[in-house]
C-alpha cells in the first residue's frame, strides 16, 4: 500500500502506542476511539491530552525531527491511521517557508523546555499558554482591515474555541488546564472575556488581552509569583471520574451524585471540558436546561422524604390515615417544597391544619428517619398487597 493510502492500525483500550524517548517514525490520525497522551512523573502517571476522532498526534518529533516527548495508550478500542513522517513533511512543504520555519523553531524550543521542566520532575504550562496567546493575538490584530471586516465579530478578540484549538494543536496541554491560565488571568483582569448570545446552549466566547505590550512581561511575572505559592499544573491535569472519586471515598457513585445534588460538594472541584459539552448539549431540545426532570425510582429505591413525590396519591392517603397526625407532623416538619406540596395534597384541609400545628422547631433526626422507614415500608406493603 503507497504513501498515498496509508494503514489503518487498531489498540485495545490500554494498550501503549508509543513510549518517551522512541524515535518518530510515524504520527497517527484517529479515525475511530479516543488517545490518552501522558507523562511518567515521578512514578506518577499525568494525562496531558484525550485526544478524540479526527485529531493527529505524535506529529512533534518529525518536525523536529527528535524523539518522543511523551507517551501514547489507546484510551478505548481505536483506530489509527498511521502517518508516515513524508505526508507529515509533505503537508509542511506547502506551507510558506517562514512559517515552516516558524513551525520548527516552536516545536525545538517546545521540547527543550519540556526536558528541562521533567529533569527538574515537574512540569507547567503556564508561559507556554501565554506565549501562545500572544502570538495568535499579535497575529489577530495585526489582520488587514479589508480580511478583518470579512471575519463574524472581530473586533471583539480571540474566538476561544479557536484558541484553545490552536494552544491544544501547538503543545499537549488539557482544555481543563487552558481554562485554569485563563481563569486565573482574568481573575486579575490581565485579559477579557465577553460572551455573545447566539440562540445556542452555549454563547460564543471571545477573548480580549487588556495590555498586548506588557502581556508577556506580566504573565511572567505573574508565573514567579504563582511558582512561590506552590502553583503547580500537575494536580490540575489529574482528573478523576465519578466511580473513581466514590472509590477514592470509600463511597458509592450514587451516594456522591445526591451530595452533588446537595451542595455539599465546592463548586470549585468540577470542571467540565468545554468541547464536549459543547457537542452533548447541541442535540438537546429548548428548554432542556431551564428544568430539571425527575426520575422515577423503583419501590425498593424510596428513601428519603424527597422520594415521596415518586408515590401514587391513593397510596400516600391510606399510608396517612395508618400513620396519624405526630408522624405526618414530623414528615411536613422535614419536607422541602415538592414534599410538603405532596403531603398537603393528601390531606384534607382540617386535617393539614392539625398537622401544621403538629410541626415542631426542631425535629429529632433519629425519630424523622424512622417516620420516613415506616412511611415507606407501608407504602411498599400498600403495593406489594395490589400487587
Amino acid at each position: 500500500m503507497g504513501a498515498s493510502s496509508p494503514n489503518i492500525k487498531s489498540f485495545f483500550k490500554g494498550q501503549e502506542i508509543f513510549k518517551e524517548g522512541q524515535e518518530s517514525s510515524v504520527a497517527y490520525m484517529i479515525k475511530k476511539g479516543a488517545v490518552n497522551i501522558y507523562k511518567v512523573l515521578n512514578n506518577e502517571k499525568i494525562i496531558l491530552a484525550r485526544l478524540g476522532e479526527g485529531e493527529i498526534f505524535g506529529e512533534m518529533g518529525i518536525i523536529s525531527k527528535g524523539s518522543r516527548t511523551a507517551n501514547a495508550e489507546a484510551a478505548e478500542y481505536c483506530d489509527l491511521v498511521i502517518l508516515t513522517d513524508q505526508i507529515i513533511l509533505k503537508l509542511l512543504d506547502q506551507c510558506p517557508k517562514t512559517i515552516q520555519y516558524m513551525i520548527r523553531l516552536f516545536v525545538k524550543r517546545l521540547a527543550r523546555t519540556g526536558d528541562m521542566i521533567s529533569a527538574k520532575g515537574h512540569r507547567s504550562n503556564f508561559t507556554s499558554i501565554c506565549r501562545i496567546m500572544d502570538l495568535v493575538y499579535q497575529n489577530h490584530m495585526s489582520m488587514p482591515r479589508d480580511k478583518a471586516k470579512k471575519e463574524r465579530n472581530h473586533d471583539l478578540g480571540l474566538e476561544y474555541n479557536k484558541l484553545c484549538k490552536a494552544i491544544r494543536g501547538i503543545i499537549l496541554v488539557s482544555q481543563g488546564e487552558i481554562d485554569t491560565v485563563i481563569s486565573k488571568l482574568k481573575s486579575l483582569r490581565i485579559v477579557e472575556i465577553s460572551d455573545i448570545r447566539t440562540g445556542r446552549a452555549f454563547p460564543d466566547r471571545f477573548l480580549q488581552i487588556t495590555d498586548p505590550i506588557t502581556f508577556l512581561e506580566v504573565t511572567n511575572n505573574l508565573f514567579k509569583e504563582l511558582q512561590k505559592t506552590a502553583y503547580t499544573s500537575t494536580s490540575e491535569l489529574q482528573t478523576v471520574d465519578i466511580y473513581e472519586i466514590a472509590e477514592m471515598l470509600n463511597s458509592d457513585a450514587k451516594v456522591i451524585y445526591k451530595k452533588i445534588g446537595n451542595e455539599d460538594f465546592p463548586e470549585t472541584m468540577f470542571l467540565f471540558d468545554r468541547l464536549k459539552v459543547s457537542e452533548w448539549a447541541a442535540d438537546k431540545e429548548p428548554g432542556y436546561f431551564s428544568k430539571v426532570k425527575k426520575k422515577k425510582k423503583s419501590l425498593a429505591d424510596l428513601e428519603e422524604i424527597e422520594d415521596i413525590v415518586f408515590v401514587d396519591n391513593a397510596t400516600l392517603k391510606e399510608v396517612f390515615t395508618r400513620l396519624g397526625y405526630h408522624k405526618l407532623g414530623i414528615l411536613m416538619g422535614i419536607a422541602e417544597d415538592d414534599a410538603r406540596k405532596k403531603i398537603v395534597h393528601n390531606l384534607a384541609k382540617k386535617i393539614a391544619r392539625i398537622v401544621e400545628d403538629e410541626i415542631r422547631g426542631n425535629v429529632d433526626e433519629a425519630e424523622a428517619e424512622d417516620v420516613v422507614n415506616e412511611m415507606f415500608e407501608l407504602v411498599r406493603d400498600i403495593k406489594g398487597g395490589n400487587k
